[in-house]
C-alpha cells in the first residue's frame, strides 16, 4: 500500500497589541493681548501621539485640559478661564496604512473653554483608533493642531498691564481609562495696555432735555420729546452704552420729589440694538453695537411717560430734574 504523505511548513506569525505610543505636547507657550478683541493663537498647541512598530490598535481613546491651579496675576487679580477655548484646524501624521483620520473623523467638539480647574475633553471618545497594521516596522504619528482663542470684551478693562503665568495639564487615556500620557505645559497671557478708542457724544438740546405737562391731555395720554441724532459714539471694537441717574429720584428746588422710573428712555435710527428702559440710578443698557470704525453713529433720543400714570397727578406744580449719566464700553 503506497502512502503519501504531505509535508506542510507553517509559519505562524503572532503579534501583540502594543502598548508602545507615546504622547507629548508642543506649544508657542505665550500669547498678548493688545486690543479689546481678544487674541488667537494660531496653531498655537500641537498634541502628538506616536508609535515605532507593526501593530497599533487603540479604540475609543480620550484627549483632556484642565488648569492645576486658577489663573492669577502677581496681584492676585483673576483671569477668567472660561475666556479660553481650544479650537481644533486640522491633523496631520502618517499612519500604515493611512491615512489619518481628520478632526471630524476623530469627534473633536470645537470651542472647548476651560471651565475653572475642572477636566474637559478635546477629544470625549474618539470615533476613529490610534491605528496601524504593517508587515514591517514603521513610524506612526498623529498631530492634532489647535488655536487657542481668548475672546475679546470689557472684562478685559480691569486686566490691563497684568501677566498671567498657568499650567495646563494634556492627559490622553486608553478607552478603559487607563493612562497614555500627562504633560504639564507652563503658559502665560499679559494683557497689554489696550487700543480701541471709543466716544460718545449727547448734544446741546439733548443734554438739557425737557418734558412738559402743560395740558390735560399730556397726563392722559403721556408725554415724550425725541432729540433728534441728541447721541453720537465711535468705537473700534464691539461696544455697549448704559445709562444712570446721579440721583436717586426727580427733586425740586422745593424739596419735592418724584420717582425715576416715571421717565422711560428709548433710542432710535443707527445700526446697533436699542433698548427701551425706565430711568434708574443702576446702569442699565441701552444700546450694543459692532465697531463703527472710528467713524460717528448718530442716534435719536426720545424721552417720555406712560398714560395715567397716577404719580405725576396731584403734585406739586414745580421743575423736577435729575442728571444722567451716559457711557460707552467695549462689549
Amino acid at each position: 500500500m503506497n502512502k503519501r504523505i504531505a509535508h506542510i511548513l507553517l509559519f505562524l506569525f503572532v503579534a501583540g497589541f502594543s502598548y508602545g505610543q507615546s504622547f507629548n505636547v508642543w506649544s508657542y507657550n505665550y500669547q498678548n493681548i493688545y486690543t479689546y478683541d481678544g487674541a488667537t493663537n494660531v496653531d498655537g498647541f500641537t498634541l502628538r501621539f506616536s508609535f515605532w512598530g507593526w501593530i497599533l490598535y487603540v479604540p475609543n481613546w480620550k484627549l483632556s485640559v484642565q488648569l492645576t491651579a486658577p489663573i492669577q496675576a502677581g496681584d492676585g487679580t483673576v483671569f477668567p478661564s472660561e475666556k479660553i477655548s481650544f479650537v481644533p484646524t486640522r491633523t496631520e501624521g502618517q499612519a500604515w496604512p493611512g491615512p489619518i483620520p481628520t478632526v471630524s473623523q476623530i469627534g473633536m467638539p470645537s470651542p472647548v473653554p476651560l471651565i475653572g480647574t475642572s477636566e474637559v475633553f478635546l477629544v470625549p471618545s474618539s470615533n476613529a483608533p490610534l491605528y496601524q497594521l504593517s508587515l514591517l516596522p514603521r513610524s506612526y504619528e498623529l498631530k492634532m493642531i489647535f488655536n487657542l482663542v481668548v475672546a475679546g470684551g470689557a472684562y478685559l478693562s480691569p486686566l490691563q498691564e497684568k501677566i498671567f503665568p498657568f499650567t495646563l495639564r494634556f492627559t490622553a487615556y486608553r478607552q478603559d481609562n487607563s493612562v497614555i500620557g500627562v504633560l504639564d505645559i507652563n503658559y502665560t497671557i499679559q494683557v497689554h495696555r489696550l487700543s480701541g478708542e471709543y466716544s460718545i457724544r449727547i448734544s446741546t438740546e439733548a443734554a438739557n432735555g425737557l418734558l412738559e405737562f402743560n395740558t390735560a391731555a399730556d397726563y392722559i395720554n403721556g408725554k415724550s420729546v425725541t432729540y433728534t441724532d441728541g447721541l453720537a459714539v465711535s468705537a473700534f471694537t464691539a461696544y455697549q452704552v448704559t445709562v444712570r441717574s446721579i440721583s436717586a429720584f426727580f427733586s425740586s428746588s422745593a424739596g419735592d420729589t418724584l420717582p425715576l422710573d416715571i421717565v422711560r428712555l428709548q433710542l432710535s435710527g443707527g445700526s446697533g440694538i436699542t433698548t427701551p428702559v425706565t430711568l434708574s440710578s443702576a446702569a442699565k443698557t441701552i444700546l450694543q453695537g459692532l465697531s463703527t470704525g472710528g467713524i460717528a453713529e448718530t442716534y435719536d433720543i426720545t424721552y417720555y411717560t406712560e398714560p395715567n400714570d397716577l404719580r405725576l397727578f396731584n403734585v406739586p406744580s414745580e421743575q423736577y430734574e435729575t442728571s444722567l449719566m451716559y457711557e460707552i464700553s467695549p462689549q
